[in-house]
């Protein structure tokens, strides 16, 4: 039997379509931590926009709602909203990591079995 006639197995195509699952959830998972980032930045600036207001009352939109409220009310928010959002993208970043791990395991199993038979890199 040549390199071209390995066969595969049950459990190889498993692995493969693991691999597959995995490899599409690391980029759904960067998606959604450029999405995090982009909103922590934008926190970021409603930050300097509420200490730059003076102390002059501002107008907070909460879902499509407008409202007034004073400087401390709105930096607690924005303040809260960080701590949420810094949190989520900390688990998100956690389980990125571990789906990684799982791909670069999967990934030298696969490679070691079917050698060049095999192509699991991306293409840019």
């Amino acid at each position: 039997m040549s390199k071209k006639d390995t066969q595969i197995h049950r459990e190889d195509q498993l692995k493969i379509n693991q691999f597959s699952r995995l490899n599409m959830k690391q980029h759904e998972l960067k998606d959604d931590i450029k999405k995090l980032k982009e909103e922590l930045d934008n926190l970021e600036d409603a930050t300097m926009m509420i200490e730059e207001s003076m102390g002059e009352d501002l107008k907070l939109f909460v879902g499509e709602a407008m409202i007034e409220v004073d400087e401390d009310r709105a930096t607690k928010y924005v303040e809260k909203m960080q701590e949420e959002k810094q949190t989520e993208l900390e688990e998100l970043q956690d389980e990125l990591e571990k789906t990684e791990d799982e791909c670069k395991s999967l990934k030298a199993h696969l490679y070691a079995r079917f050698g060049s038979s095999i192509n699991l890199e991306e293409e840019a």
